[in-house]
């Protein structure tokens, strides 16, 4: 058997349920629940039940008017595809941290090509405990079997074969060992290999090829062909979308924003998962609460410095929602981001100059982190900084905005300024100053009426104090004071 490539295949088999049980509280999460499908013409049945469901002698596949009649308690909710598969495509994308090569099988399996990530973590083992170290971190049940083909693997693993084996021949014999109810194969095509006396898929295996192509045609052919190993077809690999888009059914209705903290907190994990993988950070956000009628309430979160892990982002939003309220219940939350900056890694010097070389990056960023609470706390607009204008005269050579905005062009040129510029310039006796650096002669402000014709100098006073102050009209002025 030539072996190319090495599969794992995760089976999901109560994906939905997983996702609404990880959003309520233990005591909830112990009540018997269950989700109900239509299957044909024989109404309502049982497709996913949790432990307490299943232990009160509800079993998969049973109606949903005899569960409710067993365990009249019972919390039954309708089966949603499309709900379902966006969990999927959600799981995918925290695998996609450490596993680039992930295939959808919607509504509930995931197909991943590990053969080339043993040499990153360390071998087949660490690969292994790389996996399952991620999905700890989430509450679904996983059924995970190793595959020397797609079609194996997924086999293997929905029919309950936990063997994650690397003996090709190993992962044969546990598939012969399997009826053919397993095989994946459409039923007509399951009822002729039946009829032909077939029961295993070991029994499949043992037929030659002409064999096969005669009695039960080419499709029959190429499903062997990659049951064996022998034919792999193309996979469409997941690839992460460019913009998060995320929503949480909330299963009760929240009367506050407060009430909104452990879901968000859930989205901020998906959140963090899809900037790792694509090594960004976001400036800020969207929050939607939908309500049962009308439109949804939004609230605008931004940051006053990028970030990506879910904790720090968690601690500033529930600083900014303690400010906001709701008019009416929310049933579902959801979180839209697109304004996103590329990462950028924090260095440091092998062997720094000074002292003072070494902690002024982290005082940076805790000055900046520091930004980013007061700004939570009492708006955007609330935090405001000095910025720079294109001007040459000194009363309108920068203004107050605040620190999200996007910052003007700098000064006209590189010339010494007053760190204390005066409210407005006072008349000066020259004679009790003594002038060191000038004169620079300003000429401006000719097209908006406020022109000014200034001669400017820097003067020591008589106290030794450096002054900067201008000549206009015959008349002196101070103006500012350097350090």
């Amino acid at each position: 058997m030539k072996q190319t490539k090495f599969w794992w295949f995760l089976a999901l088999p109560q994906l939905l349920l997983d996702e609404q049980l990880s959003l309520q509280s233990l005591e909830q999460q112990q009540q018997p629940q269950i989700i109900c499908a239509n299957r044909g013409n024989r109404g309502p049945q049982v497709v996913q039940a949790n432990a307490a469901a299943q232990a009160a002698g509800i079993q998969l596949g049973m109606p949903a008017v005899t569960a409710s009649t067993l365990v009249p308690g019972v919390h039954q909710r309708p089966y949603e595809r499309e709900r379902e598969g966006a969990v999927l495509r959600r799981l995918a994308q925290w695998l996609y941290q450490d596993i680039a090569h992930i295939a959808l099988y919607p509504p509930q399996g995931l197909l991943l090509e590990v053969q080339h990530l043993q040499r990153l973590y360390g071998g087949y083992q660490g690969v292994q405990r790389q996996l399952q170290r991620r999905l700890r971190r989430l509450a679904v049940q996983v059924e995970l079997a190793a595959g020397y083909s797609p079609l194996a693997a997924r086999i293997l693993a929905q029919a309950g074969v936990a063997c994650l084996s690397t003996d090709a021949q190993e992962l044969q014999n546990a598939l012969a060992q399997l009826p053919l109810r397993y095989s994946l194969l459409p039923v007509t095509q399951r009822q002729q290999l039946e009829d032909a006396g077939i029961e295993r898929l070991g029994d499949l295996l043992r037929l030659a090829v002409s064999e096969l192509g005669v009695r039960f045609g080419r499709d029959m052919v190429n499903y062997v062909a990659e049951l064996r190993g022998e034919l792999c077809p193309p996979q469409q690999y997941f690839q992460p979308p460019l913009k998060f888009r995320e929503r949480l059914d909330l299963l009760t209705e929240a009367t506050s924003w407060q009430q909104l903290v452990f879901p968000l907190r859930r989205l901020l994990q998906q959140l963090e998962a899809f900037l790792q993988s694509r090594q960004l950070s976001v400036n800020a956000f969207v929050l939607l609460a939908h309500h049962r009628e009308g439109a949804p309430t939004r609230v605008r979160v931004a940051f006053a410095l990028p970030l990506w892990r879910s904790r720090d982002v968690q601690q500033l939003v529930q600083l900014q929602l303690e400010r906001q309220q709701l008019s009416t219940p929310a049933l579902e939350l959801s979180l839209h981001a697109d304004d996103f900056t590329e990462r950028q890694a924090r260095t440091a010097q092998w062997c720094p100059t000074t002292a003072a070389d070494v902690p002024s990056s982290q005082q940076t960023h805790a000055l900046r982190s520091l930004f980013g609470k007061l700004q939570a706390r009492l708006g955007e607009g609330a935090l405001q900084q000095a910025q720079a204008l294109t001007d040459w005269r000194p009363e309108a050579a920068q203004q107050w905005l605040p620190r999200t905005a996007t910052q003007p062009a700098g000064p006209p040129a590189q010339l010494p300024r007053p760190l204390w510029l005066l409210t407005s310039a006072e008349p000066i006796d020259i004679a009790q100053w003594q002038l060191h650096w000038g004169p620079e002669r300003i000429q401006s402000g000719w097209w908006d009426g406020q022109a000014i014709d200034r001669d400017y100098y820097i003067a020591l006073d008589a106290q030794q104090r450096q002054g900067w102050v201008f000549r206009s009209q015959g008349a002196w002025y101070l103006h500012g004071w350097f350090s």
